[in-house]
């Protein structure tokens, strides 16, 4: 009997992150064990991303019931759209816990949050000599609530303490250039960042 296809979820295909990442995962050895699908905005896009075995429905991350729906069929969403959209990462977290329900396995959430959760307000009037270690669970507990990005991070943070998702946060930082993928050239990625 064969096993089932990963299911993954993607929001933010079509953006600089998003589209990379999804260009990796098409690339990937074990492409045909997964069962990919990007949430776009674009009717055009999605038609052209289905000529990759990419499933693509046409909506917004920011359709909370639709998030919910996609989310609880998906051993792994990974939202590269907004790291700012609370009602799009409560959806998420509300989809992935009826995953966990139904499947008894934790899905995994992994979400692109932003630097800007560690910066400080001194205006140029001091440096800092903090150095942040992904490692550190306790100075990162540290960052204030009140940050830039931390209350979607820390819905992220708790849905892992309660044991039904396993969540990635991850930040980018200088993110430029331009992006030469097999999505880029079918028209479906913004190919730069600036």
């Amino acid at each position: 009997m064969a096993s089932a296809k990963l299911s993954i979820l993607i929001t933010g295909a079509t953006g600089y992150i998003g589209g990379e990442i999804l260009a990796k995962l098409i690339q990937h050895p074990k492409f045909s064990s997964f069962h990919v699908t990007a949430l776009m905005r674009s009717p055009a896009k999605a038609e052209k991303l289905c000529t990759l075995k990419i499933g693509a429905v046409v909506g917004s991350h920011s359709d909370e019931p639709l998030m919910e729906k996609l989310s609880s069929q998906s051993d792994i969403v990974i939202a590269a759209a907004d790291a700012d959209n609370y009602g799009a990462a409560m959806a998420t977290l509300r989809g992935l816990k009826k995953r966990y329900e139904t499947t008894k396995v934790p899905p995994s959430f992994i979400h692109t949050s932003g630097t800007g959760v560690l910066k400080d307000d001194v205006v140029g009037q001091s440096a800092t000599d903090t150095i942040y270690d992904d490692l550190d669970v306790a100075q990162l507990n540290l960052i204030p609530d009140t940050q830039v990005h931390r209350n979607v991070d820390l819905e992220l943070l708790r849905g892992d303490e309660e044991g039904y998702v396993k969540s990635y946060i991850i930040l980018p930082s200088t993110i430029y250039g331009l992006a030469s993928n097999i999505l880029v050239d079918l028209g479906i990625q913004n190919p730069r960042s600036i």
